[in-house]
């Protein structure tokens, strides 16, 4: 998943009406360019998924453990905090990861201080997932999911050491061309928080293999 960006086009002051005019038309023909930015990655730190309710952390960490389709099948729900032991993900390709154990920190608003205070104190890396499609299209959702990013944003100090990550990808329904990672981006425009979804910002659908597998080897 990358984020789409449009090249600005800077014109000659005599042109400016003119562009006006054409720009909309441009628009359409143009073929929009894909730019992949340059993603900090994981490796060898002590890493903990916090999220929304339902937003797949756990089906997350039993994907890289190589249990996400069992897990999907079972249709288990996690606890308001689950620990998992340290493992080591191996990619397609045979490149492996060593992920340190953990907590799989519960999305209800109750665990924000107790839970989080504690995670962001003593865990390298930051992974936070929350349902994109319930961020686009619930404004209640959407205030409570900022809640959190905005408490996160406060207890770390580089946005790069926190992977944010918008699941259920597959629900959204957006416009042709319009890009979903650039609409949540909208969302957040002004406040401090942003910061963490001008960084390592994904969305993804946890059960698709070749999803998951992209989303992985971006992370680490």
């Amino acid at each position: 998943m990358v984020e789409l960006l449009l090249n600005t086009i800077t014109l000659p002051a005599y042109h400016q009406q003119e562009a006006w005019v054409w720009i909309p038309f441009l628009a359409i023909a143009t073929t929009v360019v894909v730019v992949v930015k340059t993603i900090k990655k994981f490796s060898g730190t002590s890493i903990g998924v916090l999220g929304m309710p339902e937003s797949g952390k756990t089906q997350f960490l039993m994907n890289l453990q190589g249990k996400g389709e069992k897990y999907k099948n079972e249709g288990y729900q996690g606890t308001s905090k689950d620990e998992y032991k340290k493992f080591t993900y191996t990619t397609n390709d045979n490149k492996k990861y060593k992920i340190k154990g953990g907590t799989d920190i519960g999305g209800d608003i109750y665990n924000i201080k107790p839970y989080y205070e504690t995670f962001l104190k003593n865990k390298d890396i930051c992974i936070f997932l929350f349902d994109i499609q319930k961020y686009k299209d619930n404004s209640k959702y959407r205030m409570e999911t900022n809640v959190r990013l905005d408490f996160i944003n406060n207890h770390v100090k580089d946005a790069s050491e926190c992977a944010i990550i918008g699941t259920h990808v597959d629900k959204v329904k957006i416009e042709e061309r319009l890009s979903i990672i650039t609409i949540v981006q909208k969302f957040v425009e002004g406040k401090e928080y942003a910061r963490l979804l001008n960084n390592n910002f994904f969305a993804c659908n946890l059960t698709n293999e070749k999803d998951m597998n992209e989303l992985v080897n971006k992370l680490f």
